[in-house]
Protein backbone atom coordinates (compact mmCIF):
# COMPACT_ATOMS: atom_id res chain seq x y z
CA UNK A 1 0.00 0.00 0.00
CA UNK A 2 1.27 3.76 -0.98
CA UNK A 3 2.26 6.20 1.83
CA UNK A 4 -0.53 8.48 0.30
CA UNK A 5 -3.34 5.56 0.67
CA UNK A 6 -2.21 4.76 4.26
CA UNK A 7 -2.78 8.45 5.18
CA UNK A 8 -6.23 9.05 3.54
CA UNK A 9 -7.44 5.84 5.41
CA UNK A 10 -6.20 7.05 8.64
CA UNK A 11 -7.67 10.54 8.30
CA UNK A 12 -11.30 8.32 7.15
CA UNK A 13 -10.91 6.12 10.77
CA UNK A 14 -10.45 9.56 12.66
CA UNK A 15 -13.22 11.35 10.82
CA UNK A 16 -15.80 8.52 11.73
CA UNK A 17 -14.50 8.37 15.06
CA UNK A 18 -14.75 11.77 15.64
CA UNK A 19 -18.51 12.00 14.31
CA UNK A 20 -19.47 9.35 16.39
CA UNK A 21 -18.07 10.91 19.46
CA UNK A 22 -19.68 14.43 18.39
CA UNK A 23 -23.35 12.61 18.35
CA UNK A 24 -22.97 11.52 21.41
CA UNK A 25 -22.48 13.92 23.41
CA UNK A 26 -24.32 16.24 21.66
CA UNK A 27 -27.50 14.95 19.55
CA UNK A 28 -28.27 11.48 21.92
CA UNK A 29 -28.58 14.10 25.24
CA UNK A 30 -30.90 16.55 22.95
CA UNK A 31 -33.23 13.66 22.03
CA UNK A 32 -32.81 12.44 25.36
CA UNK A 33 -34.28 15.49 27.39
CA UNK A 34 -36.77 15.65 24.46
CA UNK A 35 -38.35 12.71 25.16
CA UNK A 36 -38.68 13.01 28.72
CA UNK A 37 -40.23 16.75 28.48
CA UNK A 38 -43.24 14.81 26.54
CA UNK A 39 -44.13 12.23 29.74
CA UNK A 40 -43.67 15.14 32.85
CA UNK A 41 -46.65 17.14 33.08
CA UNK A 42 -46.72 16.54 36.60
CA UNK A 43 -43.39 15.86 37.22
CA UNK A 44 -41.12 18.79 35.32
CA UNK A 45 -37.52 18.03 34.32
CA UNK A 46 -35.88 21.00 35.31
CA UNK A 47 -38.54 23.60 36.35
CA UNK A 48 -37.13 26.61 37.68
CA UNK A 49 -39.51 28.26 40.88
CA UNK A 50 -40.99 32.01 40.47
CA UNK A 51 -39.10 34.67 41.40
CA UNK A 52 -35.92 32.89 42.42
CA UNK A 53 -33.71 36.44 42.25
CA UNK A 54 -30.81 36.00 44.89
CA UNK A 55 -30.01 39.39 46.32
CA UNK A 56 -26.67 41.02 45.77
CA UNK A 57 -25.28 40.37 49.38
CA UNK A 58 -24.93 36.94 50.57
CA UNK A 59 -28.00 34.92 51.43
CA UNK A 60 -27.63 32.94 54.38
CA UNK A 61 -31.72 32.32 55.20
CA UNK A 62 -32.19 29.28 55.95
CA UNK A 63 -35.14 27.23 53.98
CA UNK A 64 -37.86 26.86 56.92
CA UNK A 65 -39.37 23.30 56.52
CA UNK A 66 -42.86 23.25 57.57
CA UNK A 67 -44.70 19.94 58.05
CA UNK A 68 -47.78 20.46 55.36
CA UNK A 69 -49.86 17.96 53.14
CA UNK A 70 -50.35 20.66 50.49
CA UNK A 71 -49.91 19.63 47.00
CA UNK A 72 -49.37 23.24 45.04
CA UNK A 73 -50.44 22.70 41.34
CA UNK A 74 -48.79 24.71 38.71
CA UNK A 75 -49.04 25.62 35.21
CA UNK A 76 -45.97 24.72 34.01
CA UNK A 77 -46.37 26.04 30.83
CA UNK A 78 -46.26 29.81 31.92
CA UNK A 79 -46.42 29.80 35.68
CA UNK A 80 -45.59 33.61 35.75
CA UNK A 81 -49.17 34.49 33.81
CA UNK A 82 -51.21 33.33 37.30
CA UNK A 83 -49.22 35.89 39.53
CA UNK A 84 -50.34 40.09 39.26
CA UNK A 85 -47.48 42.11 40.47
CA UNK A 86 -50.19 43.22 43.31
CA UNK A 87 -52.43 40.62 44.97
CA UNK A 88 -55.08 40.43 46.66
CA UNK A 89 -55.11 37.11 48.80
CA UNK A 90 -58.13 37.73 50.99
CA UNK A 91 -61.02 39.96 50.97
CA UNK A 92 -62.07 38.96 54.73
CA UNK A 93 -60.54 40.80 57.46
CA UNK A 94 -57.09 38.81 58.36
CA UNK A 95 -56.19 39.24 61.81
CA UNK A 96 -51.83 38.31 61.70
CA UNK A 97 -49.61 36.69 58.76
CA UNK A 98 -46.47 34.82 58.33
CA UNK A 99 -44.31 33.52 55.46
CA UNK A 100 -42.20 30.84 55.06
CA UNK A 101 -39.89 29.05 52.54
CA UNK A 102 -40.45 25.33 51.97
CA UNK A 103 -40.54 22.20 49.61
CA UNK A 104 -43.58 20.75 47.95
CA UNK A 105 -44.03 17.65 46.24
CA UNK A 106 -45.10 18.79 42.68
CA UNK A 107 -48.18 16.29 42.37
CA UNK A 108 -49.75 13.56 44.71
CA UNK A 109 -47.74 10.70 43.73
CA UNK A 110 -44.40 12.67 42.19
CA UNK A 111 -41.28 12.68 44.52
CA UNK A 112 -40.66 15.77 42.85
CA UNK A 113 -40.05 18.93 45.12
CA UNK A 114 -39.90 22.55 44.15
CA UNK A 115 -38.95 25.36 46.83
CA UNK A 116 -42.08 27.59 47.27
CA UNK A 117 -42.84 30.68 49.91
CA UNK A 118 -46.00 29.79 51.92
CA UNK A 119 -48.36 32.30 53.52
CA UNK A 120 -50.24 31.33 56.47
CA UNK A 121 -52.59 33.51 57.93
CA UNK A 122 -55.64 33.63 60.25
CA UNK A 123 -59.27 34.59 59.49
CA UNK A 124 -60.49 37.43 62.38
CA UNK A 125 -63.68 36.81 62.35
CA UNK A 126 -63.65 32.79 62.99
CA UNK A 127 -59.57 32.16 63.74
CA UNK A 128 -59.73 29.72 60.51
CA UNK A 129 -56.15 29.16 59.56
CA UNK A 130 -55.76 29.43 56.05
CA UNK A 131 -52.32 28.81 53.76
CA UNK A 132 -51.54 30.67 50.60
CA UNK A 133 -48.25 30.19 48.00
CA UNK A 134 -46.22 31.66 45.57
CA UNK A 135 -47.28 29.75 42.50
CA UNK A 136 -50.43 29.81 42.17
CA UNK A 137 -53.87 31.65 43.31
CA UNK A 138 -55.65 28.80 45.32
CA UNK A 139 -56.03 29.23 48.80
CA UNK A 140 -56.11 26.37 51.52
CA UNK A 141 -58.39 25.97 54.66
CA UNK A 142 -55.76 24.15 56.84
CA UNK A 143 -57.91 24.43 59.93
CA UNK A 144 -61.44 25.14 60.95
CA UNK A 145 -60.93 25.13 64.55
CA UNK A 146 -63.18 28.06 65.36
CA UNK A 147 -61.70 30.76 67.92
CA UNK A 148 -63.74 34.18 66.93
CA UNK A 149 -62.80 37.74 67.16
CA UNK A 150 -59.18 36.92 66.39
CA UNK A 151 -57.69 40.61 66.39
CA UNK A 152 -53.43 39.78 66.19
CA UNK A 153 -51.86 36.46 65.14
CA UNK A 154 -47.90 36.23 66.17
CA UNK A 155 -46.18 33.03 64.05
CA UNK A 156 -43.24 31.42 65.01
CA UNK A 157 -40.65 30.72 61.78
CA UNK A 158 -42.11 27.43 60.71
CA UNK A 159 -45.42 28.17 61.06
CA UNK A 160 -45.84 25.36 62.95
CA UNK A 161 -47.49 27.37 66.02
CA UNK A 162 -48.38 30.79 67.03
CA UNK A 163 -49.81 33.59 69.48
CA UNK A 164 -53.43 34.54 69.28
CA UNK A 165 -54.39 37.60 70.63
CA UNK A 166 -58.55 38.42 71.54
CA UNK A 167 -60.62 40.41 73.73
CA UNK A 168 -62.31 38.04 76.18
CA UNK A 169 -66.24 38.17 76.42
CA UNK A 170 -66.71 41.52 74.99
CA UNK A 171 -64.38 42.84 77.85
CA UNK A 172 -61.17 45.12 77.22
CA UNK A 173 -59.19 42.48 79.09
CA UNK A 174 -56.66 41.05 76.29
CA UNK A 175 -56.75 36.90 76.22
CA UNK A 176 -53.14 35.51 75.33
CA UNK A 177 -53.54 32.03 73.63
CA UNK A 178 -50.46 29.63 72.29
CA UNK A 179 -51.53 27.59 69.53
CA UNK A 180 -50.14 24.88 67.78
CA UNK A 181 -51.06 23.67 64.17
CA UNK A 182 -51.31 19.85 64.75
CA UNK A 183 -51.91 17.40 61.89
CA UNK A 184 -55.00 15.93 62.44
CA UNK A 185 -54.68 11.81 62.46
CA UNK A 186 -55.57 10.28 59.00
CA UNK A 187 -58.52 8.32 60.80
CA UNK A 188 -60.50 11.59 60.71
CA UNK A 189 -58.74 14.16 58.91
CA UNK A 190 -60.90 16.33 56.48
CA UNK A 191 -59.44 16.75 52.90
CA UNK A 192 -59.49 20.32 53.32
CA UNK A 193 -58.90 20.79 56.81
CA UNK A 194 -55.63 18.59 57.78
CA UNK A 195 -54.71 20.19 60.75
CA UNK A 196 -56.03 21.42 64.19
CA UNK A 197 -55.55 24.13 66.64
CA UNK A 198 -53.93 22.83 70.21
CA UNK A 199 -53.09 25.26 72.66
CA UNK A 200 -52.42 26.94 76.43
CA UNK A 201 -53.21 30.44 77.72
CA UNK A 202 -50.23 32.66 78.48
CA UNK A 203 -49.63 35.60 80.66
CA UNK A 204 -51.71 38.41 80.40
CA UNK A 205 -48.73 40.58 78.81
CA UNK A 206 -49.91 43.97 76.67
CA UNK A 207 -47.34 43.98 73.83
CA UNK A 208 -45.44 40.98 71.89
CA UNK A 209 -42.67 41.14 69.45
CA UNK A 210 -41.09 38.12 68.00
CA UNK A 211 -37.24 37.41 67.65
CA UNK A 212 -35.79 37.89 64.50
CA UNK A 213 -34.88 34.00 64.40
CA UNK A 214 -38.85 33.53 65.30
CA UNK A 215 -38.35 31.12 67.90
CA UNK A 216 -38.99 33.23 70.94
CA UNK A 217 -40.83 36.34 72.03
CA UNK A 218 -40.76 39.62 73.94
CA UNK A 219 -43.68 40.44 76.01
CA UNK A 220 -44.60 43.66 77.97
CA UNK A 221 -46.36 43.62 81.32
CA UNK A 222 -48.03 46.56 83.54
CA UNK A 223 -47.45 45.58 87.14
CA UNK A 224 -48.12 47.32 89.98
CA UNK A 225 -47.45 50.72 87.66
CA UNK A 226 -44.26 49.57 86.16
CA UNK A 227 -43.97 48.22 82.81
CA UNK A 228 -41.64 44.78 82.62
CA UNK A 229 -40.60 43.32 80.13
CA UNK A 230 -39.84 39.54 79.59
CA UNK A 231 -38.17 37.03 76.91
CA UNK A 232 -39.58 33.41 76.51
CA UNK A 233 -39.89 30.82 74.45
CA UNK A 234 -43.80 30.83 72.47
CA UNK A 235 -45.31 28.78 75.36
CA UNK A 236 -44.04 30.57 78.05
CA UNK A 237 -42.05 27.57 79.25
CA UNK A 238 -39.09 29.23 80.15
CA UNK A 239 -39.55 32.80 80.85
CA UNK A 240 -36.78 35.62 81.82
CA UNK A 241 -37.48 38.71 82.96
CA UNK A 242 -34.94 41.58 81.60
CA UNK A 243 -36.81 44.95 81.64
CA UNK A 244 -38.56 46.83 84.50
CA UNK A 245 -38.92 50.91 83.76
CA UNK A 246 -41.86 53.44 84.90
CA UNK A 247 -42.63 53.20 81.26
CA UNK A 248 -46.08 51.75 80.92
CA UNK A 249 -47.40 52.83 77.54
CA UNK A 250 -44.99 51.17 74.48
CA UNK A 251 -44.54 49.76 71.98
CA UNK A 252 -42.27 46.85 71.56
CA UNK A 253 -39.83 46.01 68.48
CA UNK A 254 -37.40 42.96 68.30
CA UNK A 255 -34.49 44.01 65.18
CA UNK A 256 -31.30 42.65 65.90
CA UNK A 257 -31.01 39.04 68.06
CA UNK A 258 -29.41 41.10 71.14
CA UNK A 259 -31.52 44.21 70.77
CA UNK A 260 -35.31 45.13 71.69
CA UNK A 261 -36.76 48.47 71.33
CA UNK A 262 -39.57 49.81 73.12
CA UNK A 263 -40.59 53.43 72.09
CA UNK A 264 -43.30 55.27 73.71
CA UNK A 265 -47.10 55.70 72.15
CA UNK A 266 -47.03 58.28 69.81
CA UNK A 267 -49.12 61.52 70.35
CA UNK A 268 -49.08 64.54 68.22
CA UNK A 269 -49.04 66.74 71.71
CA UNK A 270 -46.17 64.32 73.68
CA UNK A 271 -42.98 63.97 73.66
CA UNK A 272 -42.08 60.14 72.48
CA UNK A 273 -38.87 58.25 73.24
CA UNK A 274 -37.39 55.11 71.71
CA UNK A 275 -35.01 53.33 74.04
CA UNK A 276 -33.09 50.00 73.60
CA UNK A 277 -32.78 46.43 75.74
CA UNK A 278 -29.78 44.66 75.79
CA UNK A 279 -31.42 41.15 75.62
CA UNK A 280 -28.16 39.62 76.99
CA UNK A 281 -27.34 41.99 79.93
CA UNK A 282 -30.41 44.34 80.24
CA UNK A 283 -28.99 47.18 79.62
CA UNK A 284 -31.77 50.21 78.82
CA UNK A 285 -30.81 53.14 76.52
CA UNK A 286 -32.19 56.10 74.90
CA UNK A 287 -31.71 56.15 71.41
CA UNK A 288 -33.94 59.36 70.82
CA UNK A 289 -36.10 61.54 72.03
CA UNK A 290 -37.98 63.57 73.07
CA UNK A 291 -39.85 64.06 69.80
CA UNK A 292 -43.36 65.07 69.66
CA UNK A 293 -45.91 62.21 67.85
CA UNK A 294 -42.96 59.50 67.81
CA UNK A 295 -43.10 56.28 66.16
CA UNK A 296 -39.84 54.51 65.04
CA UNK A 297 -38.46 51.11 63.60
CA UNK A 298 -34.79 49.71 63.77
CA UNK A 299 -32.88 47.80 61.51
CA UNK A 300 -31.95 44.62 61.13
CA UNK A 301 -27.91 45.50 62.23
CA UNK A 302 -29.24 48.21 65.04
CA UNK A 303 -27.22 50.84 62.93
CA UNK A 304 -29.93 52.92 61.25
CA UNK A 305 -33.35 53.89 62.85
CA UNK A 306 -36.10 55.43 60.41
CA UNK A 307 -38.57 57.76 62.68
CA UNK A 308 -41.52 59.75 62.02
CA UNK A 309 -42.66 62.79 64.01
CA UNK A 310 -45.65 64.10 64.49
CA UNK A 311 -48.61 66.50 65.01
CA UNK A 312 -50.27 68.61 61.90
CA UNK A 313 -48.30 66.88 59.73
CA UNK A 314 -45.65 64.20 59.20
CA UNK A 315 -42.13 64.10 59.02
CA UNK A 316 -39.79 60.82 58.54
CA UNK A 317 -35.81 60.80 58.76
CA UNK A 318 -33.06 58.27 59.05
CA UNK A 319 -31.34 58.43 62.64
CA UNK A 320 -27.59 57.04 62.12
CA UNK A 321 -26.91 55.25 65.41
CA UNK A 322 -23.44 55.12 65.68
CA UNK A 323 -22.54 58.49 65.19
CA UNK A 324 -26.17 60.36 66.00
CA UNK A 325 -26.57 62.35 62.94
CA UNK A 326 -30.18 62.57 61.14
CA UNK A 327 -30.88 63.17 57.64
CA UNK A 328 -34.52 64.07 56.10
CA UNK A 329 -35.64 61.01 53.71
CA UNK A 330 -37.58 62.33 50.61
CA UNK A 331 -40.62 60.95 51.59
CA UNK A 332 -43.19 61.77 54.00
CA UNK A 333 -44.54 58.34 55.93
CA UNK A 334 -45.37 57.20 59.55
CA UNK A 335 -42.90 54.63 60.33
CA UNK A 336 -44.84 52.10 61.75
CA UNK A 337 -45.55 51.85 58.11
CA UNK A 338 -42.47 50.40 57.25
CA UNK A 339 -39.87 47.09 57.59
CA UNK A 340 -36.62 46.70 57.05
CA UNK A 341 -34.91 44.62 54.99
CA UNK A 342 -32.68 41.75 56.35
CA UNK A 343 -30.92 40.69 53.56
CA UNK A 344 -29.95 44.20 52.41
CA UNK A 345 -29.87 45.99 55.87
CA UNK A 346 -29.37 49.18 54.79
CA UNK A 347 -32.88 49.11 52.49
CA UNK A 348 -36.37 49.73 54.03
CA UNK A 349 -39.73 49.28 52.44
CA UNK A 350 -42.04 51.49 53.41
CA UNK A 351 -45.55 52.79 52.45
CA UNK A 352 -46.15 56.13 51.56
CA UNK A 353 -49.09 58.49 51.18
CA UNK A 354 -49.38 60.47 48.37
CA UNK A 355 -50.91 62.93 50.45
CA UNK A 356 -51.05 63.69 53.87
CA UNK A 357 -54.38 65.76 54.97
CA UNK A 358 -53.90 68.23 57.38
CA UNK A 359 -54.39 66.19 60.96
CA UNK A 360 -53.07 64.92 64.36
CA UNK A 361 -50.41 62.75 64.16
CA UNK A 362 -50.54 60.06 64.63
CA UNK A 363 -53.28 58.97 66.86
CA UNK A 364 -56.12 60.63 64.12
CA UNK A 365 -54.76 57.40 61.74
CA UNK A 366 -54.17 54.91 64.67
CA UNK A 367 -57.71 55.62 65.55
CA UNK A 368 -58.77 55.62 61.68
CA UNK A 369 -60.16 58.92 61.77
CA UNK A 370 -57.71 59.50 59.08
CA UNK A 371 -56.85 56.70 56.30
CA UNK A 372 -54.39 57.68 53.39
CA UNK A 373 -53.51 56.30 49.72
CA UNK A 374 -50.20 54.74 49.72
CA UNK A 375 -47.65 53.77 46.96
CA UNK A 376 -44.93 51.22 47.83
CA UNK A 377 -41.71 52.42 48.22
CA UNK A 378 -37.80 51.06 49.07
CA UNK A 379 -34.86 53.10 50.66
CA UNK A 380 -31.43 53.08 50.49
CA UNK A 381 -30.01 54.93 53.46
CA UNK A 382 -26.67 54.85 52.71
CA UNK A 383 -27.37 56.71 49.48
CA UNK A 384 -30.79 58.48 49.77
CA UNK A 385 -32.08 56.55 46.50
CA UNK A 386 -36.04 55.55 46.52
CA UNK A 387 -37.60 53.23 44.12
CA UNK A 388 -41.37 53.16 43.69
CA UNK A 389 -42.12 49.69 43.55
CA UNK A 390 -45.88 49.38 43.32
CA UNK A 391 -48.65 51.85 42.88
CA UNK A 392 -51.89 50.22 43.57
CA UNK A 393 -53.93 52.76 42.16
CA UNK A 394 -52.84 52.23 38.69
CA UNK A 395 -51.97 48.52 39.28
CA UNK A 396 -55.97 47.63 40.22
CA UNK A 397 -57.60 50.68 41.20
CA UNK A 398 -57.82 49.57 45.01
CA UNK A 399 -57.33 52.27 47.81
CA UNK A 400 -54.54 50.76 49.91
CA UNK A 401 -53.80 51.67 53.05
CA UNK A 402 -51.01 49.37 54.11
CA UNK A 403 -50.13 48.26 57.77
CA UNK A 404 -48.18 45.36 59.52
CA UNK A 405 -45.48 45.43 56.26
CA UNK A 406 -43.71 41.56 56.85
CA UNK A 407 -41.33 40.20 54.28
CA UNK A 408 -40.74 36.34 53.23
CA UNK A 409 -37.25 34.97 54.26
CA UNK A 410 -35.97 35.37 50.66
CA UNK A 411 -37.28 38.64 50.16
CA UNK A 412 -39.57 37.97 46.84
CA UNK A 413 -42.39 39.13 48.37
CA UNK A 414 -43.84 42.10 50.57
CA UNK A 415 -47.13 41.33 52.48
CA UNK A 416 -49.49 43.74 54.38
CA UNK A 417 -52.99 44.19 55.40
CA UNK A 418 -55.19 47.49 53.82
CA UNK A 419 -55.82 49.25 57.10
CA UNK A 420 -59.46 50.26 55.08
CA UNK A 421 -60.72 46.54 55.57
CA UNK A 422 -58.27 44.39 56.94
CA UNK A 423 -57.55 42.68 53.53
CA UNK A 424 -54.35 40.64 53.09
CA UNK A 425 -51.94 41.49 50.07
CA UNK A 426 -48.95 41.13 48.94
CA UNK A 427 -46.31 42.42 46.31
CA UNK A 428 -43.73 40.53 44.11
CA UNK A 429 -40.34 42.46 44.37
CA UNK A 430 -38.97 40.99 41.55
CA UNK A 431 -41.63 42.26 38.95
Amino acid sequence: MRKSTLIIFILIIIAIIAGGVYYWLFFKDTITTNNDSVNTTSNPVGFIPLNNNTPTTKDNTPTNTIPSTTTVQVNYSNPELLMPKLRKISSDPVAGMFASTTKVKTSPTSTTTIEVTLLRYVDRGTGHVYQANNITTDIEKISNTTLPKIYEAYWNKNLTFNILRYLKDNTENITNFYAEIRKVPSSIASSTTPYEIKGKFLSNFNNISISPSGDRIFTWTVEGGKGIGHISTFDEKTRTKIAETPLTQINTDWPETSTVTITTKGNSIINGYTYTINTKTADMRKVIGPIRGLSSKMSSDGKYLIYSEGGNTIDTRILNTSNGTSTEVIFKTLADKCVWSKLRRNEVYCSVPTEIPEGSYPEDWYKGSISFTDQIWVLNVLNGEVHLLANPINLTKSLIDATDLTLDPKENYLYFINKRDLSLWSVDLNK
